[in-house]
């Protein structure tokens, strides 16, 4: 007999599980968090919030708050090489970029610590009604056909039995969860273990004024990522060097850490306070499954990849985001159970290349062979030309090469492509395409495309679904109804379905005889009801 019930039970509560339970609880669903720690890691690990994760944020009115506890030493711009910090420069990439470069997107990176952003997941998805629970571990569950039965243990012994209709794994890549359903993983492997070593040191006069965001040095000492993380004024930094598979932080005391420092920083009787020292593995691989039933992983446990492009925390937001809606329509009976199918079929391929693209970018460092080098995409390809086919899009009969990713900086608009970044007026304001995206459907029609309205508001009447419509050309200047059309492959009485992640579901070129009829059938068929 269980001691409570919920809809959704999370377990891990780092970056991936807090943002589920963000993107559930603004989608009206409570879910209950569970993360065995007794509160967020002191360390920084991941080091920034891709353009991609900001978009989400901005439509939760979440990018202020995120930005505002943004590292001190946020330095947008370049990433150095270097032997060591005070020796020869080897080269010079792009970093992040506070905007995007490409107009891709409505906002850019931002430089924030793990440390110091899962506080604002944390509050936001708590002030929504998340119930967070820390200090407690799941121990064991079963499942069924109906849902889950799980028991949780506090720190101080007690134990209470679970009933949850759906649970989402989030407890990073060492997975007890998808360990205990006993779904294997494919791919490299472990090729390496990182550290991170906060210390605090006197670094300004080897910086000697020079501007960049981390700086990889390479020597016969060690190899790694320096970066600060105090603001000006401040000593405090963070060494990230690569060591051996089989080696962890353990087996480096003080005076161990001390020396790594002083070879990266390239002067040996440097004076250095060490802080604090983790470890991790470096390793490349996904899932064989990312569901077992009413089951499913996100995040480290689905996948795992280098920290070369800062694309595996910020993959885990994207799966819990792409997750939630799913689960909350599911939930209130709005789209069928196998609407959650399409969670797989969408997040593997791009996880699979995505981790691709991070090992890519791992092997730079040291070479990369022709082979190699010709698969490297653009960090905007990366980050946004994801292409889905699932069951929750409706293609179209036209040539597919099966690519996992398309640039978008040309994009082509079809269904299962992130919607093309458009700049609309409602309400008297310019706003982002994407910043209305809070949780529901967006029908877009051409300028001639008004009988599409009154279509909207009856299957919204019939269904209950978020579904709301605008109409480009309405207000919107005569350039951007331009750009609509030609980025959106619509004809001027066309329109476009947009999901709540912000990708494309459907789209008409013309209207149909019956618009009502026509997307009240789409949205049967993408619903699975």
């Amino acid at each position: 007999m269980a001691d409570e019930t919920t809809d959704v039970l999370i377990v891990g509560g780092s970056m991936v599980g807090l943002a589920a339970a963000l993107f559930l609880a603004q989608q009206g669903v409570r879910p209950l968090l569970v993360e065995r720690h007794a509160g967020i890691s002191a360390h920084p690990r991941a080091q920034a919030a891709s353009p991609r994760t900001m978009e989400l944020m901005r439509a939760l009115g979440l990018e202020a708050a995120v930005r505002a506890q943004e590292n001190p030493h946020a330095q947008y711009g370049d990433v150095l090489q270097a032997e060591s910090l005070a020796g020869a420069e080897l080269g010079r990439f792009d970093g992040p970029f506070r905007h995007d470069p490409n107009e891709v997107a409505a906002t850019g990176w931002t430089l924030i610590g793990q440390d110091r952003f899962e506080p604002v997941l944390r509050a936001r998805a708590e002030e929504l009604g998340a119930d967070l629970r820390f200090a407690t571990e799941l121990v064991g569950f079963t499942q069924d056909p109906d849902g889950v039965d799980a028991v949780l243990r506090d720190t101080g012994g007690g134990e209470r039995r679970v009933r949850a209709r759906y649970l989402v794994a989030a407890d990073g890549f060492r997975a007890p969860v998808r360990e205990s359903l006993g779904i294997g993983h494919h791919g490299q492997g472990v090729f390496g273990r990182q550290m991170n070593v906060v210390f605090h040191a006197d670094l300004d006069p080897y910086v000697a004024g020079r501007r960049f965001f981390l700086c990889f040095v390479s020597n016969p000492q060690v190899k790694g990522v320096l970066g600060k993380l105090g603001g000006a004024g401040s000593d405090r930094w963070v060494l990230a060097p690569s060591l051996p598979p089989e080696d962890s932080h353990r087996e480096y005391g003080a005076g161990a850490c001390v020396e790594l420092v002083r070879a990266a920083v390239g002067v040996p009787d440097l004076p250095v306070t060490v802080e604090s020292s983790t470890s991790w593995e470096i390793a490349a691989w996904v899932a064989d499954r990312f569901r077992s039933g009413r089951v499913l992983l996100a995040g480290d446990c689905a996948h795992v990849m280098p920290p070369t492009g800062g694309f595996g925390g910020n993959m885990g937001v994207q799966d819990a985001h792409n997750l939630a809606w799913k689960l909350a329509l599911v939930l209130r009976g709005q789209a069928g159970p196998g609407l959650l199918d399409s969670y797989e079929q969408e997040r593997a391929p791009v996880a699979e290349f995505t981790v691709e693209q991070g090992v890519i970018r791992y092997l730079q460092r040291s070479g990369l062979d022709e082979e190699a080098a010709a698969r490297h995409r653009p960090e905007t390809t990366v980050l946004f030309g994801h292409v889905y086919r699932s069951d929750a899009v409706l293609g179209e009969d036209a040539p597919d090469e099966g690519a996992p990713v398309e640039d978008p900086i040309l994009p082509s608009g079809r269904p299962g492509t992130r919607a093309p970044h458009l700049t609309l007026r409602r309400g008297g304001r310019a706003l982002p395409l994407h910043d209305l995206l809070d949780g529901g459907f967006w029908l877009l029609a051409g300028p001639g495309g008004a009988d599409w309205e009154p279509a909207a508001a009856r299957v919204r009447a019939a269904t209950g679904l978020g579904l709301d419509f605008h109409r480009v050309g309405g207000h919107e200047p005569p350039e951007v109804t331009e750009r609509f059309l030609k980025t959106y492959g619509v004809g001027a009485a066309g329109a476009v379905l947009i999901r709540p992640d912000g990708f494309v579901a459907w789209r008409a070129q013309d209207p149909p005889a019956s618009p009502a009829d026509e997307l009240s059938a789409v949205l049967a068929r993408l619903l699975r009801r």
